[in-house]
């Protein structure tokens, strides 16, 4: 998924998803992240959680992401809503 299609497929606020649904209140890139976690791109899967280190390509396509940030954390609860934590 790209931006592109994000912002296409998703009402954002402020950097922040604001359509309802599974991303509803996460950051714009967490459908971006989702997908290549899902597609088996993820830096690390536990089955419970998606990890992937921030690379300088990642804040190209997003520079919503904190410069402060080395890494994110996906994961979904029991509802189906995605969380990056």
């Amino acid at each position: 998924m790209t931006r592109q299609e994000i912002e296409r497929d998703y009402q954002i606020r402020n950097g922040v998803i604001v359509s309802p649904g599974k991303f509803e209140g996460e950051p714009i890139y967490a459908p971006y992240f989702w997908e290549i976690g899902m597609d088996g791109f993820a830096d690390s899967d536990d089955g419970k959680t998606y990890r992937f280190r921030i690379t300088d390509e990642d804040r190209k396509l997003f520079p919503e992401i904190p410069r402060r940030r080395r890494s994110l954390h996906l994961y979904e609860d029991s509802q189906g809503f995605v969380y990056v934590i």
